[in-house]
């Protein structure tokens, strides 16, 4: 009801999901989903602290449904396939640390080897599909591009030779400001420390120089959130508002349109009014092409919403 038609996942959702909202059993976006995340032993998404076990079943700990831990070529090109068994419409992998996790993880420079990467590419492009990837470091995306990963979800702390790069390699960043920003805002409620507030505000503007990188070398820019849980994705809108401090309306208007359409590999069929194309359709009250502001208070001004020919709000008369 935000305006958000269809929505890519990064890590937890499954085809059950997608099935109920393709169904329309549940109301919401169209979902392409990831699955669980492929993570290595001690990297980005393996939540488990310095002294914890993984239990007599394999799990790993609470977020074993976001993530599954996956060492060497054959480990990660089985679970590559089991996600995409599962429906998974696109890989989502860790290939370096966060930014928040409590643990060591975020120092890591890079995360898998070249080969497991490559791997991992090849069993998505086997499937007609594509990789995304979990990546701040600026050596842990040029490993990502040698592999072929499409998606540089975050990407801070890119150099502008790595930015470059992206470019010659065709590769999409996708900045989620908002996710850190709202972290950063939220601190106290969530007990984040000192550090790692400090080092989000310095990634938060270490990430404002990327991306004015990206428009510089013509890499496309993705609109993204990466934001978790009921009260972190009441701000998804405001990633308009970050944007607009670095970019002109038009352009934040096509990263959150054409250019994920594009991403995802769903040119004609997304972010577009065309015969072929999915029925979906918004209508504001105002030009956000003019001003982005109109995008950012959707009761007041968000008055028709379709999706696949189904209207969910219809304020026009």
């Amino acid at each position: 009801m935000d305006g958000f038609t269809s929505i890519r996942e990064a890590g937890g959702a499954d085809h059950s999901i997608a099935q109920l909202l393709a169904k329309g059993a549940i109301v919401g976006p169209r979902l392409f989903y990831s699955g669980q995340a492929l993570t290595q032993t001690g990297g980005g998404a393996d939540f488990r602290t310095p002294g914890e076990l993984i239990d007599p079943c394999g799990h790993i700990s609470p977020f074993s449904v976001m993530s599954v831990i996956a060492d060497g070529v054959d480990q990660v090109r089985k679970a590559a396939r089991e996600e995409l068994r599962k429906g998974a419409t696109q890989i989502k992998l860790f290939a370096s640390g966060g930014v928040v996790f409590p643990s060591e993880a975020h120092s890591t420079i890079y995360e898998y080897s070249e080969a497991e990467l490559q791997a991992i590419v090849e069993e998505a492009k086997s499937r007609g599909t594509y990789v995304m990837a979990h990546v701040y470091t600026d050596e842990g995306i040029r490993r990502c591009l040698r592999a072929g990963v499409r998606s540089i979800e975050h990407g801070n702390f890119a150099s502008e030779e790595t930015i470059a790069m992206m470019s010659e390699h065709g590769a999409y960043l996708d900045p989620t400001f908002i996710s850190l920003v709202q972290r950063i805002e939220s601190a106290s409620e969530n007990n984040l420390s000192q550090p790692i507030v400090d080092n989000l505000k310095q990634t938060v503007a270490r990430g404002k120089q990327v991306y004015r990188w990206a428009r510089q070398y013509d890499v496309p820019l993705a609109f993204g959130t990466d934001l978790w849980g009921p009260e972190a994705q009441k701000s998804q809108l405001r990633e308009f508002e970050i944007r607009m401090e670095l970019d002109s309306a038009p352009n934040v208007i096509r990263s959150a349109t054409t250019t994920n359409a594009a991403l995802m590999m769903q040119e004609g069929k997304l972010g577009t009014i065309a015969a072929g194309a999915y029925a979906d359709l918004l209508i504001v009250d105002g030009d956000p092409l003019t001003d982005l502001r109109v995008m950012l208070d959707p009761r007041k001004n968000l008055k028709f919403i379709m999706k696949d020919g189904v209207i969910y709000k219809n304020e026009l008369n």
